[in-house]
């Protein structure tokens, strides 16, 4: 069914900020057959994108020609940065350990005792990023055997996953956050999922044989040669043919990083960085797995750039 006059001028508005140009035009958009079409229209038409860049279409940043982001540093400038990224999530586990993992005024430490359960409720909405990915591309998807949640925080996926796997383990790099984790689970009575604090890189060299990794708004909290070496540790610890789904930005707009500069500059509480796509298929290669899909997502917020998920499988 045709839309209205009143739905074109109301797009005008909301999406062009004034009014249509005459009445004439708006019985011409008028007969646009759904609002998913007008919708699409006024989205790609030349006044929206003056007036909002390339920010909300799809084909964005295609003028970039280069990407100034070192990615490879050596074993002792990882380790400086894991340590003072995680004195700083370490803080978070004692102030704001739900806040930090869902950044909304529900879940600061005010106000997260009326809303605890609403907090865990809302990791079961994120299994389908998880699962529909394996539907798609063939591979089992009703229930899994062994899980790995990476930068779990306070168990929130991991509690969901639990009932679609038999077994989970939630790894993290804050203490404080891995306690209320546990303490969750059994408060739940949930029997098939553990949790463990790292400290260091190497304590990831011991994962292994897991039939799907899972990772969700934590690495772009990490910077590019961090991001790089976790990635290549999750895929390392995939058994043959499991799955890994991980989510990280791939791009942000004017976006650089220097190890010297960011270890010589005072350490951001929460930090957001970027990894180039060109590095994580490297580290696919590199571990032996191809990448089954990759998909845009929004998990960076109205910040100008590309979050992508990626679905890794280890080959056989």
């Amino acid at each position: 069914m045709a839309i209205g006059p009143d739905a074109v001028r109301w797009t005008y508005r909301l999406l062009l900020d004034r009014e249509p140009e005459s009445e004439t035009i708006i019985q011409d958009y008028a007969g646009t057959p759904d609002t998913r079409t007008l919708r699409h229209i006024f989205l790609n038409s030349d006044e929206y994108r003056a007036k909002n860049g390339d920010e909300y279409r799809i084909g964005r940043y295609t003028d970039v020609t280069s990407v100034p982001v070192q990615v490879e540093a050596s074993d002792a400038e990882i380790g400086a940065m894991m340590e003072r990224i995680a004195r700083e999530w370490r803080k978070f586990g004692e102030t704001e350990p739900h806040w930090s993992v869902l950044t909304s005024e529900d879940f600061v430490s005010a106000n997260i005792a009326e809303n605890i359960d609403r907090f865990y409720a809302s990791g079961f909405g994120d299994l389908s990023r998880f699962f529909n990915p394996l539907a798609r591309a063939g591979l089992p998807a009703d229930r899994v055997g062994k899980v790995l949640d990476f930068g779990c925080g306070v168990g929130r996926l991991s509690l969901a996953l639990a009932t679609r796997a038999d077994s989970v383990l939630g790894v993290d790099i804050s203490p404080p956050h891995i306690r209320l984790a546990r303490e969750r689970a059994a408060q739940e009575k949930v029997g098939n999922v553990d949790f463990l604090a790292i400290d260091k890189p190497g304590d990831l060299d011991a994962l292994s044989g897991f039939d799907l990794v899972v990772s969700l708004i934590v690495l772009q909290h990490n910077p590019p040669p961090v991001m790089a070496m976790l990635l290549e540790k999750l895929l390392r610890a995939l058994a043959p043919g499991g799955a890994a789904v991980i989510q990280m930005p791939t791009f942000i707009r004017d976006y650089r990083f220097s190890v010297t500069d960011y270890l010589a500059n005072a350490q951001p509480p929460m930090e957001m960085n970027a990894l180039p796509q060109p590095a994580i298929f490297a580290v696919a290669g590199r571990m032996g797995c191809q990448v089954l899909e990759v998909r845009e997502d929004h998990c960076i917020g109205s910040l100008p750039g590309v979050s992508q998920t990626f679905v890794f499988q280890k080959k056989v």
